[in-house]
């Protein structure tokens, strides 16, 4: 009897490690490739993360039992065209995107009622280490799970048996809460990075001020995403975005009165608290901001989300940081058993 077949299209980061991550174990499964550039199915075939690498995206899906597909959002309804005569009625599909309700309605649109399909969202952080090919990458990782429109359970539950294989945590969600979450936490950052390209290249000294644009400003000016698939992203969740956009405009108001109240006599100084009265009130709203920001990299990196907030949480997450960072350089040599 023939192994079970799990096609993976798209051997990116995502795709490549989703590959590892499933062999981490041993199972009764082949794992089959497909990716539009060679080099990345070369590479996904070198990391062993497929067993056999397909150029042909008819030929990866034919006879799928799984069929993963680990690419961006815009490019989910080409790939459906595509595969739609090719997946079999008991196929099971899964598709990894940070919008779900777009990605549901693309399969409603081109698949029919046998068609199992379903949402999935891992939260990459990335805290403590750069996202990179691995079996790892999704160990304790929560992973947003939606069902398609005639998605049956059993379906579901191959979706969930899948991601925690991976070493991940299924976490079912409502599509529009989760969505309106992501428009704060993913596609908000995108648009203020976007809006800070636009607004320093399109000014006056932008000739004069590339110069002196370091680190800092290639952090807050990174999308991670082409035009077109930041377009498809952002308009097919542009009603939630909306929305944060809204409430940062109000956010940005705050802020602004905040500088511009802050007396002058402590303004050219940079002086945020005097000797007699009350602390500065930026100064107190800085304080509150870095500290809410400790707080939530020390529970990312240490991947606990249930435990009240703690300093010691924060200095833990500091150590290890510190002990990753130098441990192997200032451990000496370690001998061999």
């Amino acid at each position: 009897m023939a192994k079970p077949k799990i096609t993976i299209i798209g051997l990116g980061t995502t795709g490549a490690s989703m590959g590892l991550a499933l062999q981490k174990e041993e199972g009764n499964f082949v794992i089959v490739g497909h990716d539009r550039d060679p080099d990345a199915a070369r590479e996904a075939s070198r990391l062993h993360a497929v067993q056999r690498a397909e150029w042909n995206l008819h030929n990866a899906c034919d006879d799928a039992d799984l069929i993963i597909l680990a690419v961006p959002l815009s490019e989910l309804g080409e790939i459906f065209s595509h595969i739609k005569e090719d997946v079999k009625p008991e196929t099971v599909i899964f598709a990894t995107v940070n919008v779900l309700r777009p990605a549901i309605a693309l399969a409603e649109q081109h698949f029919g009622p046998e068609t199992h399909f379903v949402a999935g969202h891992p939260v990459l952080v990335g805290i403590g280490a750069p996202l990179s090919t691995r079996a790892d990458l999704f160990d304790e990782v929560p992973f947003g799970l939606a069902p398609g429109v005639h998605t049956e359970p059993s379906a579901v539950q191959l979706a969930s048996d899948l991601i925690e294989r991976m070493g991940a945590k299924p976490l079912f969600v409502d599509v529009d809460e989760h969505d309106g979450i992501v428009a704060a936490t993913e596609q908000l950052p995108q648009v203020m990075a976007i809006a800070l390209m636009r607004l320093s290249t399109h000014g006056a000294g932008w000739r004069e001020a590339r110069r002196l644009a370091g680190r800092r400003f290639a952090r807050a000016t990174e999308t991670d995403a082409s035009a077109a698939q930041l377009y498809g992203a952002l308009t097919a969740n542009r009603s939630a975005l909306l929305q944060r956009i809204d409430q940062l405009q109000t956010e940005l108001a705050t802020w602004r009165e905040l500088l511009d109240t802050l007396p002058p006599e402590q303004a050219d100084v940079a002086q945020t608290k005097g000797d007699e009265g009350a602390k500065d009130p930026l100064l107190a709203a800085l304080e509150d901001v870095v500290a809410a920001r400790e707080t939530w990299e020390a529970q990312a990196f240490l991947k606990r989300w249930e435990d009240a907030p703690t300093s010691a949480a924060t200095e833990e997450s500091k150590g290890m940081f510190r002990q990753m960072l130098f441990g192997n350089m200032m451990g000496g040599r370690r001998t061999k058993n």
